[in-house]
């Protein structure tokens, strides 16, 4: 090989890599811009105007609207990840990780089915289907077989009917706690669903809620970096489960019925146990610190800017209950999209565990976040319900 062709297999390597790092530059700018910064997303990080990839779905990039959301929200968790659909269980958002769709455990005497685990999307470009067991949406009439992304999400951002009603396709909300200006127009908490958004030939009739995530590790959940809920989740969840919330909440197997809603103020004996609670057998804590992460609670206010994300202090006589005290919006390790595992008297015997069939290491340490049952709680924890209720839930 002579020099000169040596020079000129470099230049082409060079000129492959940059290629290859613009390539890459670009599909990162064409997740990262659009859609949670102020105005609408970019056209075409989910849309061509050419060659699409699905006939029923005009002019997406993939084949329906959940695998071009996960596009740009499937990948590996972590601080600075948007994703919600990891390949470990490693997405800590405060939603849950619809890794936990593809997981079933079983062990002696029990198991815990993948499609147990949350809210079963169609995604068909990663692996994702609809729920074999619920037909429906428990306590409405949602389609399974349509449930997606935007079935609770609208892409666009559009707030009290969007561009169509004469308003703004905005989508600056919420979402993050960072950028919040009382003369700005801002759009729904994550892009959810507005009274009027229509998804498929379903209806909403139900607001988004007012909620407003820490602009401080924004992509997980920890006590002191959340979403702070101020009102109307559970009657939004209501859109499609209204029975649900209407009749009040069973927990199946008890005659324990658990209310929830703006309406649901937390009694008094209530506020004061969340405050004091710091784990079984120990009522040493203080409503500056009490804030836990496995179980949230509505602040009873109606206005962003007066939530704060990253507080950790506990509820008081304003604050309410919520769908999302006990459950994941997406997905979880546990049945019922719990943020714990409902079946077992003492936490440390949750499942996914070591010994599990199914199960792995990985699998145990995300299944609470990261954090060590036994290690912060001791081996006598009981269900979190005792947060609220102490020793007295039944």
């Amino acid at each position: 090989m002579n020099l000169q062709t040596r020079h000129n297999g470099l230049k082409l390597t060079i000129s492959l890599l940059l290629a290859a790092l613009f390539l890459a530059g670009n599909v990162e700018q064409s997740c990262a811009k659009g859609f949670h910064s102020g105005g609408v997303g970019s056209c075409d990080s989910c849309h061509s105007m050419h060659s699409p990839q699905s006939a029923s779905q005009p002019l997406l990039l993939s084949s329906d609207p959940s695998s071009t959301c996960l596009n740009c929200h499937a990948g590996t968790g972590g601080v600075n990840s948007p994703a919600v659909f990891s390949p470990d269980g490693s997405a800590l958002t405060p939603g849950g990780d619809f890794y936990w769709l593809t997981r079933s455990f079983s062990w002696l005497g029990g198991e815990s089915p993948d499609y147990d685990h949350g809210h079963n999307i169609v995604a068909f470009d990663f692996n994702l289907f609809s729920d074999p067991v619920q037909t429906f949406a428990p306590g409405g009439t949602f389609p399974a077989t349509k449930l997606g992304c935007t079935s609770c999400h609208d892409p666009h951002g559009k707030v009290a009917g969007g561009t169509a009603s004469g308003r703004f396709p905005v989508s600056k909300s919420g979402s993050y706690g960072a950028g919040i200006n009382s003369g700005a127009i801002s759009g729904n908490y994550r892009l959810l669903g507005d009274s009027d958004y229509v998804t498929g030939n379903y209806a909403f009739n139900k607001d988004a809620p007012v909620a407003r995530q820490s602009s401080v590790n924004k992509y997980q959940e920890t006590d002191s970096s959340h979403v702070d809920y101020g009102s109307g989740m559970s009657e939004w969840c209501g859109n499609c489960h209204s029975a649900i919330l209407n009749n009040e909440h069973s927990t199946g197997s008890s005659s324990f019925e658990h209310p929830a809603g703006n309406g649901e103020l937390l009694e008094l004996e209530l506020v004061n146990m969340y405050n004091s609670y710091v784990k079984s057998g120990d009522f040493s804590g203080v409503t500056m610190t009490a804030y836990l992460q496995f179980v949230p609670f509505e602040r009873g206010i109606n206005n962003v800017q007066f939530l704060d994300p990253n507080s950790s202090a506990g509820p008081d006589s304003n604050s309410n209950v919520m769908c999302l005290t006990c459950h994941r919006a997406h997905a979880s390790a546990f049945p019922n999209a719990g943020r714990w595992d409902f079946t077992a008297s003492l936490l440390v015997d949750s499942h996914p565990k070591i010994g599990d069939i199914g199960a792995t290491a990985s699998d145990v340490n995300y299944s609470y976040y990261g954090r060590d049952i036994t290690s912060e709680f001791g081996s006598g924890q009981g269900q979190f319900c005792e947060k609220c209720h102490g020793a007295t839930f039944p």
